[in-house]
């Protein structure tokens, strides 16, 4: 009897992961390679406002200016217990996606500075992620993030293709799909637009 249970439970277990995935990635692929479907258009999902962020060099960047590539800024901060959870994960995907010249990933804590950014990465082995500051929340709020961790995913000419509130899998199939699939519409538009 306990091993039905169990088997019924891990079926349950299952079906709520499946239909939680179909949830999160819905509408984001067409069942041909490559394409994105689902995608906001540009009157559904301007570029944000500007949204300076502090470089560690003293400089500044608008993360709503076209970057000319698929723009991944995630938001996230050294206390939110979910960005912890998911930064293993991320700097994963990243350590693979940073090869390719069509993704350029911005990883903008909200702490106050550099040294308590710099002291959680580097007890994380995540000092290699590309990190951006913003302490006033000033682009956080340009582009409408009110909870962390948030990522958006954005066009070579800065509009928004898809935005994930909440830890991501990153490793996940469904993920690395939607990832690729994104990559290779911003290349397209890349190219389309030169």
């Amino acid at each position: 009897m306990s091993f039905s249970r169990s088997r019924i439970v891990l079926v349950a277990l299952g079906a709520i992961v499946t239909i939680a995935l179909g949830i999160t990635y819905r509408g984001a692929l067409t069942k041909g390679p490559g394409k994105v479907t689902g995608a906001p258009s540009a009157a559904a999902a301007p570029r944000p406002g500007p949204s300076p962020v502090a470089l560690r060099d003293g400089s500044t960047r608008d993360l709503s200016a076209p970057s000319g590539k698929l723009l991944v800024v995630h938001f996230w901060a050294t206390w939110c217990a979910p960005c912890e959870e998911e930064l293993p994960g991320l700097v994963a995907w990243w350590n693979e996606a940073k090869a390719d010249p069509r993704i350029e990933l911005v990883a903008v804590s909200v702490d106050e500075g550099w040294t308590t950014v710099d002291g959680f990465l580097a007890k994380r082995n995540a000092a290699g992620l590309p990190v951006a500051l913003d302490p006033k929340k000033s682009a956080a709020s340009a582009f409408g993030t009110e909870k962390f961790p948030e990522t958006w995913f954005l066009a070579p000419d800065g509009t928004v293709l898809l935005h994930q509130i909440g830890p991501q899998d990153w490793s996940s199939p469904a993920a690395r799909s939607v990832l690729r699939a994104l990559a290779a519409k911003a290349a397209g538009a890349g190219t389309a637009a030169s």
